[in-house]
């Protein structure tokens, strides 16, 4: 089985056949990261086939040294920052969804989540979306953070700042959901 980077490169040199393995094997991870920033999935489809159409486009731009899901959350991230630029509008998108009901059945995994889920759930939902996404990244898509300041282009030391405050921000907003 070929590694990302060895189909990337393939990509690169031209086999754009090969674009749909990697459709497969990154569509639902990015429509997640997508969907758990911006709490909308028609966005996020939309998102994530520009991400697809920005992978051909500058499929020249992929290095051999280069870490693939490094590579591509560095394009994810960047199309969702062109986003909200173009948007010019940065409402609180957390006001949209503090209003709708809770979200307690998981249809992926068939379960019912428990009230702790629940109230992590709403505490995520309740940090900035550059708090959100650095957790999403480091927490759930377990992504080293190396790979993550290569994304948001900055240090390794800026980033565990950042998950740092992200995660004491995070126990705030969990322990007032809690005292409610």
């Amino acid at each position: 089985m070929l590694t990302d980077e060895q189909i990337m490169l393939d990509i690169s040199r031209g086999n754009i056949e090969k674009t749909a393995v990697i459709l497969e094997r990154y569509h639902k991870l990015l429509f997640n990261y997508y969907n758990k920033t911006t709490f909308d999935s028609s966005l996020s489809k939309d998102l994530v086939q520009t991400v697809f159409e920005k992978l051909i486009k500058y499929r020249s731009s992929f290095r051999e040294d280069n870490s693939f899901k490094s590579w591509i959350f560095k394009i994810a991230n960047n199309v969702l920052h062109d986003h909200y630029r173009k948007e010019k509008t940065h409402k609180n998108r957390n006001e949209i969804y503090s209003n709708a009901e809770d979200d307690y059945y998981n249809p992926e995994s068939g379960m019912q989540k428990s009230q702790s889920e629940i109230q992590l759930h709403k505490a995520l939902n309740n940090l900035p979306p550059d708090q959100r996404e650095i957790i999403w990244m480091t927490r759930f898509e377990k992504m080293k953070y190396a790979e993550v300041a290569s994304i948001m282009e900055c240090t390794e030391s800026a980033i565990k700042v950042k998950v740092h405050r992200a995660i004491k921000r995070l126990k705030i907003e969990y322990l007032q959901l809690e005292n409610l």
